[in-house]
């Protein structure tokens, strides 16, 4: 499936961001928003991870909060390409194996583990990466009918995507080192959950 999520997404990073201002997209986008914005806290000089940063979406609207820095990661050139040139460093990597020196306060991982084959390496390497008193930010589509056509859909573009159930998210959650420490459901497909790190000792 990674080749042809990495294909998809090169197709569509010329027109992601403008695709994304439109109609009903833009008005779930909005919602998911606020529900982010309420689970991460304040941002104002942060240094934050956007991981599975697409065309940045997240990144401008972080910096536009007071972000000090943000280091977006993602597998496509493409999308790589279209984040903004200051106060960020664009970094080309699959999100499961990246393993940075520093270590980040604030994770945002918005429409990503939907994408992947392995979810957990994606939770375990972020892991990695934040700060004890740190926390994490996923987006995700549930396991419900929304997120089965949303699923449908994909299957066009010859990709089957992960759906969530909440209580099995929570146990994929603690096997890689986080715990859910605060949930929004935003109708109709999309979850967002604060995850912190359990402690290693």
């Amino acid at each position: 499936m990674a080749t042809a999520v990495q294909r998809y997404f090169d197709q569509q990073s010329g027109q992601y961001s403008k695709s994304s201002k439109f109609l009903l997209w833009r008005w779930q986008r909005n919602r998911e928003t606020e529900a982010v914005d309420s689970l991460m806290g304040p941002v104002t000089r942060e240094k934050i991870m956007d991981l599975g940063c697409g065309s940045g979406y997240y990144t401008r609207h972080f910096l536009k909060r007071g972000a000090e820095h943000i280091t977006a990661v993602d597998a496509s050139p493409s999308m790589i390409s279209q984040l903004p040139k200051h106060h960020m460093t664009g970094i080309v990597e699959d999100a499961a194996t990246i393993q940075l020196e520093e270590h980040f306060s604030r994770i945002i991982c918005a429409g990503l583990l939907e994408f992947v084959a392995e979810p957990g390496k994606v939770l375990r390497s972020a892991r990695d990466m934040v700060e004890d008193e740190g926390h994490m930010i996923c987006l995700l589509p549930p396991d419900n009918w929304a997120g089965r056509l949303y699923r449908a859909y994909h299957r066009r573009h010859a990709m089957e995507i992960n759906l969530f159930q909440r209580a099995r998210f929570k146990d994929l959650c603690e096997n890689s080192g986080w715990g859910v420490d605060g949930y929004q459901f935003v109708p109709p497909y999309s979850d967002v959950y604060r995850l912190v790190p359990l402690s290693t000792s």
